[in-house]
């Protein structure tokens, strides 16, 4: 299947959907009267309603289907959404002002928009997709009229079916149709996709077989591997190169590199050959007032070991822990994790083990320290936990009305808080001897000698005995680059020279009966007091016993479940063009519910995400006042 399927798939499904606002390129600002056509003008056509009525039998599904994708209510699903943004707009007056006008009354929006995708079954040695998507028509007669007002060329096929090529990359059809629209447009990348896919869309009811969400993508897996899955033995003859190039000329790390490289392809061999479907289902809950999305994984069979993870996923799943509600309630995120299987990691584990415990024996480090690391590595490994953990702002130290650079960067860096059952402090240990090993003077020694590094300029790190309020507590203090802070913070615009020397990164570790917790911050005060506050019989109007939104993480059973802010997200994605549009959207502190969860059936496993509407409005609100 060629790259960026998906995107097409999803481009061709909402192109015809841009016809209502934004109208082809030709399309004037200014909507034209819309001509009546008689027989025989427009290259050669001839009026809709005047042809000999085309016989309308239902048409099955074509052979190979690899995609399936609808919109069921394009009209309703637009008016939910705007009326929950509280600005009163409506699409249609938006519509009507714009260059898309004449395209608006020819569109039949209660409709189904569907698209679909099917493998070429003429090509065998490579895929090629063919794909077209069909939105619904008030009027064949109309559209018909619209095209050639722009001055499209508009032909006849057959009867009851017009094409219409509205610019060099699409092609589509305006035929008659079954179903709750009586004319469907369909278009696609060529004509051939289109030809064969047209009958289907227009008279198959391809939105029947797609449930109720408002919208529906599917991308089907079995068809691919029985065409094209034997190809995947060809990924192995891939090995040999990739060890050329990575390997160290150190025998114990080629070899456990080969391993890993091996195990790698069998698995997504194996992955592949049970995969059956990726969903993405999508509603918009006038009732519960909320954008309901899931993302899903199917497979056939639990050959691979992402497959059994699902299977067995289901009996590990659990509603958030007490030590969950503990949280500071201002967080811009907090999430659970369940308890892990380290048993089905072990075979993962022990190759990575190799990996490490090899490479730094080829850097060099001490046998002791070799040895003691790698046992923790493993120790740490065997942690099941559940897990919570929680990100949040913290302010500048010492609060200023007006901070420099410097603290503002610091403050930007926030804390996190991370809290696992851990019965032995194997957290701990592993942290001590990771400091141990970055220490070694055998490991420096050698990296100064074999790659003429500078230890004197690697980061300092210092451990101390933490406050008697955090018991059995350390504080790790590492001296950070300034340049490296205002990196992670993408903060590109920052002059390294002016915000002084290194900054400051403390991690806190402390224990509370069988469980370890660590706190990460620049300001050692402020996560300081962030764990102490966990020890405290802290009322709900300062942990997340009291925020609002949150129950359904009280009585729904997950995997991995939790929300988050639009802060809490841009944290999470540290950079990058989505963090910096999710800027643009203000700082709305509605919690974003997920949740991921598997069934031993299948086995399959989905992402549910659930957006108050509340957030539309909070965001339209601040994009407003913006202009």
């Amino acid at each position: 299947m060629r790259a960026g399927f998906l995107h097409s798939s999803l481009a061709t499904l909402f192109v015809l959907t841009g016809f209502v606002f934004t109208g082809f390129a030709c399309s004037s600002p200014t909507p034209p009267q819309v001509p009546t056509a008689k027989a025989g003008e427009g290259g050669g056509s001839v009026d809709a309603e005047s042809e000999e009525a085309p016989e309308l039998t239902p048409a099955l599904a074509p052979a190979n289907i690899v995609g399936v994708a609808t919109l069921r209510a394009p009209a309703r699903t637009l008016d939910t959404a705007m009326g929950w943004t509280g600005l009163g707009l409506d699409f249609r007056t938006v519509v009507q002002s714009g260059p898309a006008a004449q395209f608006l009354p020819v569109l039949d929006l209660d409709a189904p928009i569907d698209a679909v995708a099917t493998l070429d079954p003429k090509v065998k040695n490579r895929p090629r997709v063919l794909f077209a998507a069909a939105i619904g028509l008030t009027s064949r007669q109309a559209a018909l009229e619209v095209f050639r007002s722009l001055e499209m060329p508009v032909e006849l096929v057959e009867a009851g079916v017009h094409s219409v090529r509205p610019n060099s990359t699409t092609f589509c059809f305006i035929a008659a149709a079954l179903g709750q629209a009586k004319a469907r447009l369909v278009c696609g990348e060529d004509r051939e996709s289109v030809e064969l896919l047209s009958p289907y869309l227009t008279r198959g009811n391809p939105s029947a077989s797609t449930g109720d969400a408002d919208l529906h993508v599917e991308l089907r897996a079995e068809t691919p591997w029985r065409l094209f899955g034997d190809k995947t033995q060809f990924l192995k003859l891939g090995i040999p190169m990739l060890l050329g190039e990575v390997s160290i000329g150190n025998p114990e790390f080629d070899a456990a590199l080969r391993d890993s490289a091996v195990a790698i392809v069998d698995e997504l061999t194996l992955g592949l050959e049970g995969l059956k479907a990726l969903r993405l289902d999508a509603w918009l809950h006038s009732e519960q007032k909320e954008l309901e999305v899931k993302l899903g994984v199917d497979f056939q069979s639990s050959r691979s070991w992402a497959a059994r993870m699902l299977a067995e996923g289901q009996s590990r799943a659990s509603v958030a822990p007490d030590t969950y509600w503990k949280l500071p309630r201002g967080a811009t995120d907090a999430v659970y994790y369940s308890a892990s299987n380290p048993q089905a990691m072990e075979a993962a584990m022990a190759v990575l083990e190799r990996l490490f415990r090899s490479g730094l024996g080829h850097l060099g480090a001490s046998p002791a320290a070799r040895d003691q690391w790698s046992l923790a590595f493993k120790d740490v490994m065997r942690v099941a936990g559940p897990t919570v953990t929680a990100h949040g702002n913290a302010p500048a130290q010492p609060p200023s009305a007006a901070p420099n650079e410097r603290e503002t960067l610091r403050a930007n860096f926030g804390y996190m808080i991370s809290g696992t059952e851990d019965p032995q402090g194997r957290l701990g240990s592993f942290l001590e001897q990771t400091l141990r090993l970055y220490e070694d003077g055998t490991l420096r020694k050698s990296l100064s000698q074999k790659y003429g590094l500078d230890v004197t300029k690697l980061p300092k790190v210092q451990s101390r005995k933490g406050p008697a309020r955090l018991p059995d507590s350390r504080v790790y203090e590492v001296s950070v680059p300034a340049a490296l802070y205002a990196q992670v913070l993408d903060k590109p615009d920052l002059d390294p020279t002016t915000l002084g020397g290194p900054i400051p990164l403390f991690l806190v570790t402390f224990r509370e009966g069988s469980r370890t917790w660590l706190g990460v911050s620049s300001y050692a005060q402020v996560i300081e007091e962030r764990l102490a506050a966990l020890l405290k019989a802290a009322g709900p109007e300062d942990t997340l016993e009291g925020r609002a939104g949150l129950d359904r993480l009280r009585r729904e059973r997950s995997s991995i479940a939790g929300f988050w802010t639009l802060a809490g997200l841009r944290s999470a994605l540290h950079q990058g063009e989505l963090q910096d549009f999710l800027s643009s959207l203000g700082q709305s502190e509605v919690p974003i519910l997920g949740r991921a969860y598997t069934q031993t059936a299948g086995p399959s496993g989905e992402i549910q995400l659930r957006v108050p509407a509340q957030l539309f409005k909070d965001v339209a609100m601040s994009v407003a006042s913006k202009r």
